[in-house]
């Protein structure tokens, strides 16, 4: 399939799945577990979806108020947020059915997606028992092998690990890297306070190198394990939605590229997704001044962060309403090679079914924007192999 002349890599989409078809992937004794989570229980009302939302956050204070308001917002998963609505809905099926997916990516004219668990699945990230934790990860890497087992040209995954059992979540890259072709990338599972650049992570950049798995950076909000600004923002939306997703993409990246990651590990590909992209060449340039005027906060680096960011090594997916203005001005700084093409459905921020639509109307470079589409998400993703 090809858009226009365009094949489409869309390099960040979500996926449920639904807490109930994910029990089918736990043993009777992994089941047994989840008896305490039964009052974070929550069925969304528009797709039915079940999901457990202990530790989610309700922002509930408008704006130039003293006190939270309980008609603004109530205590449900991005209550509040009424999101991008471009006309219609995304099928309410996309999180139980593949087939459902490929029709909205067929008629958005979607190539490939790349699928992240929706930000639910961070409530793992609170069980005070680490192996619940990482059997629900365990259940989610068989359930996404059938999902996109269905379609494996066409629809993609990461495999996820916790911060809290590096010994299972390498044996889990070990297994799923070896004998499936749906993983793409690791996405790192770690508590509020705890850094990336953290030594006892220092596996999983080890694995990804050695199994080319792209590292994955994605941003949290109101579910665990919070973003900066998830939970500083005085307890009003507008300020957390504004300022958590771009600040936490700026903190994570900088603590990777500012250890060293990328010198230890020469073939180690970093992204940073859903979390804008017009602030990346602001970024570069402070990343690089304090390189120098605070080294003693840093390991000695073999090359500055923005030569890092051009090095054909660290990508970063777009945000669609930052606009082409904006997109163009990032081109012009850092170069073609960076920015990959990404929708977010299909969550509130998406604008299915317009979102190719929209990108593709944009007046960019045409070398650029074929990048943009494809094959920078080809070059970061690389695991991708089409059959």
């Amino acid at each position: 399939m090809a858009r226009d002349g365009y094949q489409i890599f869309d390099a960040d989409t979500h996926v449920g799945p639904d807490a109930d078809i994910l029990a089918r992937y736990l043993t009777a004794s992994e089941t047994s577990k989840l008896a305490d989570w039964e009052t974070y229980r929550n069925v969304n009302q528009r797709t039915g979806q079940v999901t457990y939302n202990r530790g989610v956050r309700a922002y509930r204070r408008r704006l130039g108020t003293a006190a939270a308001d309980a008609s603004v917002a109530t205590s449900g998963y991005m209550a509040g947020f009424t999101g991008a609505h471009k006309g219609k809905d995304p099928s309410p099926r996309v999180d139980a059915d593949p087939a459902a997916r490929i029709q909205d990516m067929d008629e958005e004219g979607v190539d490939v997606n790349l699928t992240l668990p929706s930000g639910w699945f961070g409530t793992w990230t609170l069980s005070e028992d680490v192996e619940v934790e990482a059997m629900m990860y365990r259940a989610y890497h068989r359930w996404m092998d059938d999902y996109c087992g269905a379609y494996p040209d066409r629809i993609t995954g990461v495999i996820l690990v916790s911060s809290r059992d590096i010994a299972g979540g390498l044996k889990q890259i070990e297994h799923w890297a070896d004998r499936a072709r749906w993983p793409l990338g690791l996405f790192v599972y770690a508590p509020y306070g705890t850094p990336l650049d953290h030594p006892e992570l220092e596996p999983y950049w080890a694995a990804a190198q050695d199994y080319d798995l792209a590292v994955v950076l994605h941003t949290f909000t109101v579910m665990p394990p919070y973003a900066p600004g998830g939970l500083d923002t005085w307890e009003n939306l507008w300020l957390q939605r504004s300022a958590a997703h771009p600040w936490c993409g700026m903190r994570n990246m900088a603590s990777l590229l500012g250890s060293g990651a990328m010198d230890r590990y020469p073939k180690l590909r970093v992204g940073t997704l859903e979390a804008g992209h017009s602030w990346l060449p602001f970024w570069m340039a402070r990343l690089d001044e304090h390189t120098h005027s605070i080294a003693a906060a840093l390991p000695p680096l073999k090359h500055s962060p923005s030569e890092y960011v051009r090095s054909g090594r660290y990508f970063q997916s777009i945000e669609i309403p930052e606009g082409p203005a904006l997109t163009r001005s990032v081109i012009d700084l850092l170069g073609e090679d960076i920015l990959m093409y990404a929708s977010d459905y299909p969550h509130g921020e998406s604008w299915f079914p317009k979102s190719v639509e929209t990108v593709l109307g944009w007046e960019l470079p045409e070398s650029a924007k074929r990048k943009l589409f494809w094959n920078n998400a080809l070059a970061f993703y690389a695991r991708y192999r089409p059959a």
